[in-house]
């Protein structure tokens, strides 16, 4: 899942949005010293990223995609599922998204855990509204175009629109089934963490 899912699900299961995003960013074993919420944020973004890239609703996805895009099809699945959580917003959550992401907002300050990378990441998405336009699926091939820019190597990435009309449908659907269950299951992993 992309940004926007992993801040959602920090929220539902009262665990840290910052850990949440910071588990975008540690590798290896869990900096024991780091404070606690953040521990279980990493922790819990690394199974949902886990549960996401094995379900089958999403893998049937990512094959679905022609050559060369199915290579990135992780990507390209996370960013449209995504942009289904934005345009079905007021099914996941009580609050609506611009004021969600308001919240988020505000409550995401850097501090000395937080590596470089993460510090402007945050202060983009603040600036450029990010979380907002994922709503728009121009805002997701824009995106997508951005993260392009990552690989020391072109990618098929700028050039998935058609791609993604194509299928657009077929991702609302497998979004509209699999989202209910990952919630279900990061709320257990999270009661798991707290004990």
């Amino acid at each position: 899942m992309n940004y926007l899912a992993h801040l959602h699900l920090a929220d539902i299961s009262n665990t840290s949005p910052a850990g949440a995003l910071l588990g975008e960013y540690a590798r290896g074993t869990v900096d024991a010293s780091l404070p606690a919420a953040l521990q279980t944020g990493i922790i819990l973004h690394r199974r949902i990223d886990s549960f996401t890239d094995a379900h089958p609703l999403h893998a049937s996805r990512v094959q679905a995609l022609p050559p060369p895009f199915r290579r990135f099809g992780g990507i390209i699945t996370d960013m449209m599922f995504d942009h289904f959580l934005a345009r079905h917003w007021c099914r996941y959550h009580t609050l609506p998204l611009d004021t969600f992401v308001q919240q988020i907002h505000a409550g995401l300050q850097p501090d000395r855990y937080w590596p470089e990378a993460m510090v402007r990441l945050v202060s983009r998405m603040k600036q450029n509204g990010l979380l907002l336009y994922y709503r728009e699926f121009d805002g997701i091939i824009t995106a997508l175009s951005r993260i392009d820019r990552r690989f020391k190597r072109p990618t098929p990435l700028p050039h998935c629109r058609p791609v993604l009309e194509q299928h657009y449908a077929d991702f609302e659907q497998a979004f509209l089934g699999f989202y209910p269950q990952l919630q279900h299951y990061v709320l257990r992993q999270a009661l798991g963490l707290a004990g």
